[in-house]
């Protein structure tokens, strides 16, 4: 494990989200003047808008967004990759400027699921790796399995399978579903500004700087609070552990650290090495100096760390 930067919180950065009902960031567009730029190219799925952006030469990377937070959350990552990636950045119905559409049974982080793994099937990629930040790790470990043979490496940025655990180690699936349904339930029922009162306290835990934090509540405040509250519920109340044993492909599972975290930099680390305990491939990167937000809080080492991975293994 290789600590990068240094010093502030990052468990803190769930506790923010489900104390403060958080979500996401950041916005820069890259400069392509001197690449080979993709064809401009938006595709409407049923669930989610899929934006294309870098070269046409670059490794296919497909980047998913966290709670509340549209794709532009990855555009300073995606501009200083350039001609290293031909991306594919998400945007969940109901985020940024997309509609919220019904999701149904399959709520928001199945329907995900079912369009990128259909999506991935139809466009016919092969080597594909599939980077997301909080809920958008687990929808991407997910299409993931349910992906053999297209899929080649998924990079979990600050994320965990079993969300719940991170405060209680004790609870079980159903106690944390029963919670979470009256969570996701008083969240979509709080008049508006009470809401973004709420998502205002969490802010600290989301990013370092006030740059960060404005962006986190501008995401928050464009967010369809129905689809925020309904995804909220989903990622309180679910263990999406089980699935990692089918996780084929390596995992890169990035975290943050820093001074004021209620664990020691050793206890968080053991935290995440229990939670990711059932992949057959993994390896853990702490992120020192940074909150949940760590494309933001550490974007240099960031970038570099992605660029590797999506080096590896062509």
């Amino acid at each position: 494990m290789k600590p990068c930067g240094n010093g502030r919180l990052s468990l803190a950065g769930w506790t923010g989200i489900i104390v403060a009902i958080l979500a996401s960031l950041m916005a820069a567009r890259g400069n392509a003047q001197t690449l080979e730029i993709a064809e401009p190219e938006t595709q409407m799925l049923e669930t989610l808008r899929l934006e294309r952006a870098g070269d046409v030469s670059g490794r296919d990377v497909v980047f998913i967004p966290g709670l509340a937070t549209p794709g532009e959350v990855w555009d300073g990552t995606i501009a200083a990759l350039g001609e290293r990636v031909d991306a594919h950045v998400v945007s969940l119905a109901g985020f940024g400027d997309v509609p919220a559409v019904p999701r149904g049974e399959a709520g928001v982080v199945g329907s995900a699921v079912s369009d990128l793994t259909a999506w991935l099937a139809a466009e016919g990629l092969e080597d594909a790796v599939l980077v997301g930040h909080s809920m958008g790790a687990q929808i991407a470990l997910q299409v993931a399995a349910a992906s053999p043979g297209r899929v080649s490496a998924v990079v979990v940025v600050d994320s965990a399978p079993f969300f719940a655990r991170l405060f209680n180690p004790a609870i079980t699936v159903d106690q944390a579903a029963a919670y979470a349904a009256g969570a996701s339930a008083q969240m979509a029922a709080a008049p508006r500004e009470q809401f973004l009162a709420f998502s205002r306290q969490g802010l600290p835990v989301q990013s370092i700087s006030p740059e960060g934090q404005a962006q986190v509540m501008g995401w928050m405040e464009q967010a369809d609070q129905s689809v925020v509250s309904a995804a909220m519920g989903e990622v309180m109340g679910t263990d999406y552990s089980p699935v990692l044993p089918t996780v084929a492909v390596p995992v890169t599972v990035l975290f943050a650290w820093s001074e004021g975290s209620p664990m020691s930099a050793e206890q968080l680390e053991s935290v995440y090495a229990n939670q990711y305990s059932d992949l057959p491939s993994v390896v853990l990167e702490r992120f020192d100096g940074s909150r949940h937000f760590i494309m933001l809080d550490q974007p240099d080492a960031f970038r570099a760390m992605l660029a590797d991975i999506i080096a590896q293994d062509r």
